[in-house]
């Protein structure tokens, strides 16, 4: 343990010094403006003042990801209404230069899924993930969010059908020249077998893929250290749905790794191979667990705790 408490320390004071090293970046606007921009502390303009204060923009605190994001939306006249690939906002790199605009998912830009995102360029669809490195070139198609270190995508001429009322709407294809496969995480297509090699290869749609996730000896063991909180499987089924029989434990699975941006791991509870969104758990470097919820960080114990009081 020892060892991997070095090892934690290493790799803070490593990811420390990237992040010193680059000016911290602000959003800023001006009293007579009602647009946003980005500067760095020094002042140093890095995206002039040019977009409307829509969204949330938090001008106290310096961004802290590797992407700069607006929430603006700008009307895409070359783009099918009735295509699914509609676009949102626009998000650039730290030295302001353009990438993409994400994907348009419930009235706002994309939920990041296991640091995975869509993004929409001339109504076609990709992958990009949290680091800025798109996984695939768009296509004409349909994009599923990631889950499992998978995500299902169909290429091919495909368009909204509303349901009754014209609120809510699917994606169907408008022939039948397409074809569906899985994408992984490297963005390659992965074909299924019908025997798994794994107990825990990803089953979707009657074949299995191969289990995603791989991790080094010390990783392994920054894992294992959930098993110390040996409340976790008694709050986990008082979490659990109680109409629902087919309850199974958590597992959980390294989803991201510390960068200059993201200075913790990512882990991801899953129920049979289903994301579940009461088990988002981060490590920081220093071994330190916290529960994630919408943003708002709780140190592990203390959230197990508070579920075991609330609930019991």
């Amino acid at each position: 343990m020892d060892k991997i408490k070095s090892l934690l320390f290493s790799l803070a004071f490593v990811l420390s010094l990237k992040s010193f090293s680059q000016e911290q970046l602000h959003y800023f606007s001006t009293v007579d403006s009602n647009l946003v921009g980005v500067r760095t502390t020094s002042g140093k303009t890095i995206i002039a003042l040019q977009f409307p204060m829509i969204g949330y923009y938090d001008f106290d605190k310096p961004i802290t990801t590797a992407f700069i994001e607006f929430y603006h939306i700008l009307s895409d006249s070359a783009t099918d209404r009735m295509n699914p690939n509609q676009s949102v906002g626009s998000v650039y790199d730290r030295d302001g230069k353009f990438l993409y605009q994400p994907f348009l998912y419930d009235n706002g830009p994309d939920y990041w899924q296991e640091g995975i995102r869509r993004y929409v360029c001339n109504g076609k669809v990709g992958y990009v993930d949290i680091n800025n490195r798109f996984l695939t070139d768009p296509k004409t198609g349909f994009a599923d969010m990631f889950n499992y270190g998978y995500a299902s995508f169909y290429e091919g001429v495909v368009k909204k059908v509303y349901e009754a009322g014209g609120e809510h709407w699917t994606v169907a294809p408008t022939d039948d020249k397409g074809k569906e496969y899985l994408v992984n995480w490297q963005g390659q297509s992965v074909q299924g077998s019908k025997t798994p090699n794994s107990t825990k290869d990803y089953y979707y749609q009657g074949l299995y893929y191969p289990y995603p996730f791989h991790y080094t000896s010390a990783e392994q063991i920054l894992l294992d250290g959930l098993n110390q909180f040996t409340a976790i499987p008694k709050v986990d089924q008082l979490l659990f749905p109680a109409d629902q029989t087919n309850w199974d434990s958590i597992q959980f699975e390294i989803i991201g790794r510390p960068s200059p941006f993201t200075p913790y791991y990512t882990i991801q509870g899953y129920r049979n191979q289903r994301a579940d969104d009461n088990w988002v758990i981060e490590m920081t470097t220093d071994g330190q667990y916290f529960h994630v919820n919408y943003g708002e960080r709780v140190e592990l114990g203390q959230w197990i705790d508070e579920q075991l009081t609330k609930n019991m």
